[in-house]
């Protein structure tokens, strides 16, 4: 199964700035609102710092957890 260009890999590790590129490159391509996977990142912080990029997530659409020392991101935008 081939992915969308708009996917991230599942295995993915991304910094603050590569996670806020595709954030935005995606979000002006898409007028919808949806539940986006976007990607793993070090720790809580760089998701956060992702999440307030714009266009930024406010309260209820960032949910992230922490998987050893990954932190698997999901975002509403």
């Amino acid at each position: 199964m081939g992915k969308q260009n708009d996917e991230i890999a599942a295995d993915r590790v991304l910094s603050v700035e590569e996670g806020a590129e595709i954030k935005q490159r995606i979000a002006a391509q898409r007028s919808l609102k949806r539940w986006r996977w976007m990607g793993n990142y070090g720790d809580p912080s760089q998701a956060a710092a992702v999440a307030n990029q714009d266009p930024p997530c406010v309260a209820g659409e960032v949910m992230f957890t922490i998987n050893g020392n990954l932190t698997p991101a999901w975002m509403f935008y």
